[in-house]
């Protein structure tokens, strides 16, 4: 088991929460940098597992999109029997998730997306694995910075999870769904990404029914935006953005 992929619960001072789900293959622990900045603003925060992470890699040999889907609502059903004013928020998979629960739940405060696939760029989730291969192996070795503390993961993945995640980009993707969603968004992805296509923002941007929306699209950051230098700006502008809408 991941001990340092647990479930993260930062209690805030100013009775409004966020949650916040990671992305495809790594765990809770990603999104640990803008959970303690946004708790330093005053929010309770709550960084939770897509089910089939932060366990055992076998997990995710059983673990569908609608598993995903259910997790995510779950948290947040939980995070709103504490509090009102709850917003939702995530990276990558953890953005469509949260596209879902906004889609689902309009009295959600605040849609925070950051490298939210619409479509993914040909790689590693798109590829087609012969019949035999179950795990693929991703080596924990070579982070740099936050990444080595942060960005923990299972290094045997189940290589059918990125056929889930497919599923989700094109459940949310599917016409008059983005455009249902009236939930205050922000939307951000850099123009480097190359996991998520970089136009994805902007066609979540252009399709939302939000009247209040912001889109924030750097040059630089790739797909994990909260990560590298970049995420400073990033989170600046999170913060302002929360700050006036919730």
């Amino acid at each position: 088991m991941l001990y340092t992929n647990d479930q993260i619960f930062l209690d805030g001072n100013n009775g409004k929460a966020v949650l916040l789900i990671h992305g495809v293959t790594s765990g809770c622990a990603q999104m640990y940098p803008l959970a303690n900045v946004l708790n330093e603003y005053g929010y309770a925060v709550r960084c939770v597992n897509i089910a089939g992470h932060g366990t055992y890699p076998e997990d995710l040999l059983h673990t569908s999109w609608e598993n995903m889907i259910d997790k995510a609502e779950y948290d947040y059903r939980m995070l709103k029997n504490e509090y009102d004013a709850v917003a939702v928020g995530g990276l990558s998979l953890g953005g469509a998730l949260s596209i879902v629960l906004a889609k689902e739940h309009p009295d959600i405060r605040a849609l925070l997306t950051i490298s939210a696939p619409l479509k993914l760029l040909d790689g590693v989730f798109t590829q087609e694995f012969p019949p035999e291969q179950i795990f693929w192996h991703r080596d924990l070795g070579g982070k740099t910075g936050i990444a080595k503390k942060h960005h923990i993961h299972y290094e045997e993945i189940a290589v059918r999870v990125f056929k889930e995640l497919q599923h989700i980009i094109r459940y949310i993707s599917a016409a008059g769904f983005i455009e249902g969603i009236t939930t205050p968004a922000c939307i951000a992805q850099a123009k480097d990404d190359t996991v998520a296509d970089p136009n994805s923002c902007r066609e979540l941007y252009n399709r939302i029914g939000s009247c209040k929306k912001e889109l924030y699209n750097p040059d630089t950051g790739g797909h994990n935006l909260c990560f590298g230098e970049e995420r400073f700006p990033l989170f600046e502008h999170i913060i302002r953005f929360i700050n006036g809408t919730m």
